[in-house]
C-alpha cells in the first residue's frame, strides 16, 4: 500500500483533535453534572430551611405545620417528589415522612450532609443537618432535619447540558475537519503544481523546472532540475553518438556491398558467385539492422529532442508511405487498400517518426501476408482521436504473444519470414514518445491481424 502525505497528515491532525473533543466532551459533561447537582443541593438546603421555619414548639413539644399546599411549593415541578423528617437527636422520629431511611447520626453536624439513597427503586438526593433548639422549654435540645427528593429534573437539566456540550463539539469538530482538509489540500498545492508542471512537457522538454514553490519543497525541485540537467547532457552525447555511429557504420558497410557487388561481376566461378550473392543478402541484411538500430535509438523518448516537432496530416502521411510500397507488395502479390479521411488528419508530432512508424507497420504486413492476400490501411477520426489502422489477413497473432512482439529482436516461433525484430519495436518507441496508445487484435474477416495507433487530435489555439 503506498503511503500518502495527505493521508499521514489528516491522520497526525485529525486523531489528537478528535481525541481532545472526546475527551472536553465527557469534561464538560461531568462539569455539567456538578453543576446541576450543586443548584439543586442549594434548592434543597433553602427548602431544608423551609421546613425548619415550619417547626412549633407547643408545651414543650415539637410539631411540623406543613400543608398540602406548602409541599407543593417546595417541589420543584410536578415530575419530582418531595419529601422530609425530623428526628430527635438520637435519631426519633418526631414529624414528616417516617418511611425515609435514617441518615448516619453520628457523622452529622450543623453542616448539611448530602447523599444519595434509592427508595422503591427511585434515586433520590437528602441532605440532613443538626439545628439546635433555643427554646428552654422544648423536649429535645438538638433535632435532625433531613429533606430528599426525587432526581427527575436533576437529570433533564443535567442532560440538557450535555446535549449542549456535546452538539456544540459537533460543530467544532465539523468546522475543524473542513480546516484541516481546506488546509491540508492548500498546503499540498505546490506539490500538485510541480506534478503539473512535470506532465505538460512534453517528453524531449528538459528545460529546469520554474514553479513559485515554498522552501520547504525548493530541495526536491533543485534535485528535479539537477537530474533534468544530466539527463540533458546525456541527450547531447546520445545524439553525437548517433551522428557517429551513422557516419561510421553505414559508410564502411556501404563499401562492403559495392566490393561484393563488383567481385561478383569479376567472379567466373559460378560457386563463387553464388557465395559472394549470398554475402550480399548478408550486407543488405546488416546495413538494414544497422539503420533499424539507429532509427530505435532516435526513436527512444529521452532522444526526442533531436526531432523537429510540429502539426502533421497523417493522411498525407500514410499515403506517401503506402506508395512507396507499392512495389514490395507487387512483388509480394499482396493487394494494398488506403481509406483516408475527408478532412485533415492532423496530429502534433515528429514528421520523420510518424513516416517510420506506417513504413514499419506497412511493411510488417506485406511481409507476413500470403500471395493473393490484402492489406488495408485507415486513417480515421472518432471521439477526437486519429486513429491509422493497418489491417492484413496473414496467419494472425496468438494473444499470448501480442504484448512481446513489440519487445526487441522478439520474433513469433516458427517464423521463416527475414526480418531484423526490431520493426514494432521501432513502431512501441515512436508511439510512446507521442504519448499515443497501440492496440494488436484479429483482424474483422476472423485472419490475420489489425493494428491500430490512436493519436490525440490536434486542436488549433486560434
Amino acid at each position: 500500500m503506498k503511503r500518502s502525505i495527505r493521508r499521514q497528515l489528516l491522520l497526525w491532525l485529525l486523531i489528537p483533535l478528535l481525541s481532545l473533543s472526546a475527551f472536553s466532551s465527557i469534561g464538560a459533561f461531568y462539569i455539567g453534572e456538578n453543576l446541576a447537582r450543586s443548584i439543586y443541593d442549594r434548592e434543597l438546603v433553602n427548602s431544608a430551611d423551609s421546613v425548619l421555619a415550619r417547626i412549633k414548639i407547643k408545651d414543650a413539644h415539637i410539631s411540623v405545620d406543613m400543608p398540602v399546599a406548602a409541599l407543593s411549593i417546595l417541589r420543584h415541578n410536578n415530575r419530582d417528589e418531595f419529601y422530609f423528617q425530623i428526628l430527635s437527636e438520637s435519631g426519633q422520629f418526631i414529624a414528616g415522612h417516617d418511611f425515609l431511611p435514617l441518615p448516619k447520626i453520628e457523622q452529622l453536624t450543623i453542616t448539611p450532609q448530602f447523599r444519595f439513597f434509592k427508595l422503591k427503586e427511585r434515586q433520590l438526593r437528602a441532605v440532613a443537618f443538626f439545628v439546635p433548639i433555643s427554646e428552654a422549654n422544648a423536649s429535645v435540645e438538638n433535632v435532625i432535619i433531613q429533606v430528599a427528593e426525587t432526581r427527575n429534573t436533576r437529570k433533564e437539566l443535567t442532560n440538557q447540558i450535555a446535549v449542549t456540550v456535546l452538539l456544540s463539539q459537533f460543530i467544532l469538530i465539523a468546522c475543524a475537519l473542513i480546516a484541516v482538509w481546506v488546509g491540508v489540500r492548500r498546503g499540498l498545492s505546490p506539490l500538485t503544481r510541480v506534478e503539473s508542471a512535470v506532465n505538460l512537457r512534453s517528453p524531449g522538454d528538459l528545460s529546469p523546472l520554474e514553479v513559485d514553490e515554498p522552501s520547504e519543497i525548493k530541495s526536491l525541485v533543485d534535485a528535479l532540475n539537477n537530474l533534468l540537467h544530466q539527463l540533458s547532457e546525456d541527450v547531447e552525447l546520445q545524439k553525437r553518438f548517433i551522428a557517429n555511429a551513422a557516419h561510421q557504420l553505414r559508410t564502411p558497410i556501404a563499401g562492403l556491398g559495392t566490393y561484393s557487388a563488383l567481385a561478383r561481376k569479376l567472379a567466373k566461378d559460378e560457386e563463387l558467385k553464388e557465395v559472394l550473392s549470398e554475402l550480399d543478402l548478408g550486407i543488405a541484411r546488416m546495413g538494414k539492422v544497422v539503420g533499424r538500430l539507429l532509427m530505435l535509438a532516435r526513436s527512444e523518448p529521452g532522444a526526442s529532442s533531436t526531432r523537429q516537432m510540429s502539426v502533421v496530416d497523417l493522411n498525407s502521411v500514410v499515403s506517401e508511405v503506402t506508395a512507396a510500397s507499392v512495389p514490395e507488395a507487387i512483388k509480394q502479390k499482396v493487394d494494398l487498400e488506403f481509406h483516408s479521411t475527408s478532412e485533415p488528419a492532423l496530429i502534433y508530432g515528429d514528421p520523420g517518426g510518424i513516416e517510420e512508424l506506417a513504413s514499419n507497420l506497412i511493411e510488417n504486413s506485406i511481409l507476413y501476408t500470403q500471395n493473393g492476400g490484402t492489406i488495408k490501411i485507415e486513417v480515421a477520426i472518432r471521439n477526437g482521436t486519429t486513429i491509422l489502422t493497418v489491417e492484413d489477413d496473414g496467419p494472425g497473432i496468438p494473444k499470448e504473444e501480442r504484448e512481446r512482439i513489440f519487445e526487441r529482436f522478439y520474433r513469433l516461433p516458427g517464423t521463416e519470414k527475414p526480418g531484423t525484430g526490431l520493426g514494432l519495436a521501432i513502431v512501441k518507441e515512436i508511439v510512446s514518445s507521442h504519448k499515443a496508445k497501440i492496440d494488436v487484435s484479429p483482424a474483422a474477416g476472423g485472419n490475420g491481424s489489425a493494428f491500430k495507433v490512436s493519436f490525440d487530435t490536434y486542436k488549433s489555439k486560434n
